[in-house]
């Protein structure tokens, strides 16, 4: 309680210890030692003061938020209301209440910092950005899409995604978001044709990603948006280098190849979906030799023509030289859609040919399917490699290649059925790589790492039987094997509370079928392991789409007590949402921006809001990779405030003397 001089009559303890004052020994408002600060800085005076202006108006000012600026003390921003009030004589006085918000507003400069650097990220971007509405309409833009499209700022965010898309690729676009909003995908990636301003043609590469709230509505897309026309123009340039057969006008053995590169990227990782039909005229020297070759070059302009007749809608028909022809089939549904090819292509080669005089020839065809990280060239190999086992086999007839089919099929199951064998036999074992303080190096905990010794090939990390494990539920088997000897081995470095927790990642295929929440209790349970020195790592693959269920399962282990760290972030599928909707504790940056840090500004600077975000969010971060110095000071100097890598230390077993020595 003020009077009108500012001098304070009455004050309880908690104002008291705000000003650091003792009990009748409060400064005035007016006290030298005591300056009241705005929000910019500036100091205000008595009649400035929330205090003052009830004085002069006799009205509340309910909330002010005011910096206080006390001798020997660090500046303490409050948020202040102040009422008025009529002394025991009638005088005027002023109640007044204060808050401290110091740490809430630091929260908040933060986040707005971090904020700041993302739009700033955005705006500087060498690709242009777009936010757009469920419906369309082009909320927002960075500089670079407006000069990709020639639009100012204003001009681009008054118009829509269909005025300024190519009519050809409007029914595309459509059915694209459909599918997106549907569910049926998290992301879509093509090249598309945009008209600029002046009514130009732009052809870039589209990467559209749709942001939905907590309850799963369809909220707005993030629209990435790279310039290709340039790439597009040195492709049609290429195109008009000799890449045809100057007989038959088919496509070469170097267009062919070409394309067939693409398909396999097209097709990716999807086995079967690329195949080869390698075609080979069955005695043809016998044509030239009889005949002339006047009539065995009209035997390959009609079979050129009859391939071309036979082959599906987007195949390719080649020839690569003599009497070799190649039919390249993507987009396939099965191998036997590939044998029908096959078979067609052979019924349509024995009719006798008119313009060769009636000859009638046969063919015998090698077909080879695509292998995931096959090149055009090995696909080829193959299938030339099929043809000769046609021929071998009786001439006029289709081959499959199956070795190398064959061999990859066992070889996975050998290894599936020797990986269980493994568990089995406890051959898996671990290795734990310290998470340190990056202030003074001070061990905080230990990523648990699964070995496999293999009584053939010796120590086999990770890599060579996780990625076989992840196509099948096995994974959940290894889960269920790591997690219970990880936390075993963590109860063996002690029960102080310093002793270092145990990180243990958790496959994807784990989370959202209601059964973790019951495996980690168990394990607790049985290890005796206090849950908070758990933590258990997830991949942003892993919270892509969270389910309710995914959300409950997350939700139930921080009640238990157990951390959890979102694990390489940034590697895949970074999104801002999964700090806000994952109860994490951690956010653990990808070794990938940690290692540019030296080299690219970009990757500070996303390291940077990154740390700063989380930090605002109250979730620590671990800096994975570190493996020089000078990326260490870097990242302490950001205020990243914990690190991993073969700097800090490399993966192995725990010495329990050694860590009894450094506890604490």
């Amino acid at each position: 309680v003020f009077d009108a001089r500012g001098t304070s009559l009455e004050s309880n303890p908690a104002l008291r210890r705000l000003l650091g004052a003792e009990r009748g020994d409060l400064p005035t408002l007016t006290h030298p030692s005591l300056r009241l600060l705005d929000e910019t800085g500036r100091e205000l005076g008595l009649a400035e003061s929330p205090v003052g202006r009830v004085l002069a108006t006799g009205r509340p000012v309910p909330s002010a938020v005011l910096g206080l600026a006390v001798a020997g003390q660090d500046l303490r921003w409050v948020r202040m209301a102040a009422l008025p009030h009529t002394g025991p004589c009638g005088e005027p006085r002023v109640v007044v209440t204060c808050s401290d918000v110091t740490a809430e507003r630091a929260a908040i400069l933060a986040l707005a910092s971090a904020e700041r650097r993302l739009r700033i990220t955005a705006e500087h971007a060498p690709i242009g950005i777009a936010l757009v509405s469920t419906d369309g309409a082009i909320l927002d833009a960075n500089d670079a899409l407006c000069r990709l499209l020639g639009y100012s700022h204003d001009e681009l965010t008054a118009r829509t995604v269909r005025d300024i898309t190519h009519p050809d690729h409007l029914a595309d676009d459509a059915a694209q978001v459909d599918a997106l909003v549907a569910g049926e995908a998290e992301t879509y990636r093509v090249e598309k044709a945009y008209l600029t301003r002046d009514g130009r043609e732009v052809w870039a590469q589209l990467s559209v990603t749709l942001v939905r709230d907590e309850t799963g509505a369809p909220q707005y897309f993030i629209s990435m948006v790279e310039d290709i026309s340039a790439q597009r123009e040195a492709a049609t340039a290429l195109d008009h280098r000799p890449s045809h057969d100057h007989l038959t006008g088919l496509p070469n053995r170097t267009l062919l190849l070409e394309r067939t590169d693409a398909a396999l990227a097209r097709a990716g990782w999807r086995r079967g979906q690329v195949a080869l039909l390698f075609c080979d005229l069955d005695e043809f020297k016998l044509i030239n030799d009889s005949r002339g070759h006047a009539a065995g070059d009209a035997v390959l302009v009609e079979t050129a023509s009859r391939l071309s007749q036979c082959v599906r809608t987007g195949d390719t028909a080649a020839r690569l030289g003599g009497d070799e022809f190649v039919v390249l089939c993507e987009g396939l549904t099965g191998r036997t859609e590939a044998e029908t090819v096959a078979q067609r292509l052979t019924d349509a080669l024995t009719e006798p040919m008119a313009r060769a005089g009636g000859i009638t020839m046969t063919v015998s065809i090698g077909v080879a399917f695509a292998e995931p990280g096959m090149t055009g060239a090995e696909l080829l190999r193959n299938a030339d490699a099929a043809m000769h086992l046609a021929k071998t086999s009786g001439r006029d007839r289709f081959a499959l290649f199956t070795p190398h089919l064959v061999e990859q099929a066992t070889e996975r199951l050998d290894l599936e059925h020797q990986l269980r064998e493994g568990m089995r036999t406890e051959a898996l074992f671990l290795d734990y790589q310290p998470v340190r303080r990056l202030s003074d190096g001070g061990v905080v905990s230990y990523e648990a790492l699964v070995r496999w010794q293999h009584p053939v090939r010796g120590v086999l990390g990770p890599g060579a039987f996780l990625p076989i494990a992840e196509a099948s539920d096995l994974i959940l088997d290894l889960d269920r094997y790591v997690l219970p000897r990880a936390c075993a081995a963590a109860v063996a470095w002690g029960d102080q509370p310093a002793a270092p927790s145990i990180c243990v990642n958790i496959s994807a295929r784990h989370v959202g079928r209601g059964r973790l929440p019951g495996l980690v209790v168990r394990t607790l349970r049985d290890s005796g392991l206090a849950p908070q020195r758990l933590v258990l790592e997830l991949t942003e693959t892993a919270l892509l789409g969270m389910t309710p269920t995914a959300q409950a399962e997350l939700d139930t282990l921080v009640a238990l007590g157990v951390r959890l760290a979102i694990d390489d972030f940034g590697a895949g599928y970074s999104s801002l949402k999964h700090l806000v909707d994952v109860p994490a504790s951690f956010v653990k940056i990808d070794r990938s921006f940690v290692a540019a840090m030296d080299s690219s500004p970009a990757s500070t600077a996303v390291v940077s809001a990154v740390i700063s975000l989380c930090r605002a969010l109250g979730v620590a971060v671990v800096a994975e990779g570190i493996e020089g110095e000078p990326q260490r000071g870097q990242l302490a100097s950001l205020g990243c405030a914990y690190g991993q890598g073969y700097l800090l230390g490399r993966p192995g077993r725990i010495d329990l003397t050694a860590l009894s020595r450094t506890a604490g």
